[in-house]
């Protein structure tokens, strides 16, 4: 990943309350500037700001706002998988990027220490392998 480079963060949106699902759209936000303030990349998470304008509840909306992830991801030359589950989204894109052979790396955030672990291809259908890469 070079400097100045689009990378996208994959992180859980879901939540069973609006409140949780605000919450999973600050974190996202958070893993986004952290990325990019670490790396000095431009790193997006559409879900950090799409469920403003977009309802998850109504399906041809969910639908606009995941074309327009996916969209994103393609641009990309990067995928960030951010946190400890992976939910349905995530799967989809994780999928994706892998189809199109996009680099993944797992955050790994730990006592100050920020750092992106490499993914393999082979890892990216194994959900547990993903999230323990998350927690070191």
């Amino acid at each position: 990943m070079n400097k100045n480079d689009l990378v996208y963060i994959c992180s859980p949106l879901s939540a069973p309350t609006k409140e949780g699902i605000q919450k999973n759209m600050e974190r996202a936000a958070h893993y986004a500037r952290l990325v990019s303030g670490t790396f000095g990349c431009r790193a997006i998470a559409p879900h950090s700001f799409l469920p403003e304008y977009l309802d998850d509840n109504i399906p041809e909306e969910r639908e606009a706002g995941l074309a327009f992830g996916l969209s994103v991801l393609r641009l990309s030359k990067a995928i960030i998988v951010c946190g400890s589950r992976i939910s349905s989204g995530m799967r989809g894109e994780i999928k994706m990027a892998g189809e199109l052979n996009i680099p993944a790396y797992a955050l790994i955030e730990y006592g100050g220490v920020i750092a992106l672990a490499e993914i393999t291809q082979e890892e990216r259908t194994d959900e547990v392998q993903i999230c323990k890469r998350n927690i070191p």
